[in-house]
């Protein structure tokens, strides 16, 4: 018996065949949906080939199955309502200034994360986190959605509305992960924290 879902979704992560969707509604694991099939419309698959990591949408999917988990989906329709992107860098060494100060903070206080926030022109553009590495887990668990990101991004609409742009590194030695949530796009500390770390 087929199973369908209308809510909001985060897109996190695509591979050759599927887009994962994580419902920030009804929180739940995260479901495979098919980027590709044979009954998808081209304005449908045009929509779905727009996707990027990070954005939200309100989708309609549907699987084949009653377990929610337990198969792949597919789409019957959806409409992108925000846009912010979402990168996720392992081995990235170059860094904001900012952060062997944070990873010091947070060391000398017994924390395992500090944070700071960074302005432009006088203006808050986001904050940087700096935490110790929690593993493999935790960092698989932050693409495939199992660890939420849903706090951070709120903290960002103090500053702006969505669309945000988010970055998730971890350091080539995996001691500490550095992350920047920036409430607009393609800002400057974007372009030179993803140029220097690709």
């Amino acid at each position: 018996m087929a199973q369908i879902i209308e809510s909001r979704f985060r897109v996190l992560e695509f591979d050759e065949e599927d887009a994962l969707l994580n419902d920030i509604v009804d929180t739940g694991l995260p479901v495979h949906v098919n980027k590709e099939r044979e009954e998808y419309g081209e304005s449908l698959q045009t929509k779905i080939d727009a996707l990027e990591p990070g954005n939200i949408i309100e989708a309609e999917i549907q699987s084949e199955s009653i377990t929610r988990q337990d198969d792949t989906w597919k789409f019957i329709d959806l409409k992108v309502t925000d846009e912010t992107r979402f990168h996720f860098i392992e081995d990235a060494d170059n860094h904001s200034s900012h952060v062997p100060e944070l990873a010091a903070t947070a060391e000398n206080i017994g924390e395992n994360t500090a944070r700071t926030a960074i302005s432009s022109d006088g203006e808050p553009i986001g904050f940087i986190t700096v935490g110790q590495d929690q593993g493999d887990r935790f960092w698989y668990g932050l693409q495939m959605g199992t660890n939420t990101h849903e706090f951070d991004i709120q903290n960002l609409e103090a500053i702006d509305e969505p669309p945000y742009e988010v970055i998730y590194t971890r350091n080539s030695d995996k001691s500490l992960l550095i992350f920047y949530h920036l409430a607009e796009k393609d800002t400057k500390v974007a372009r030179a924290v993803l140029s220097a770390n690709r």
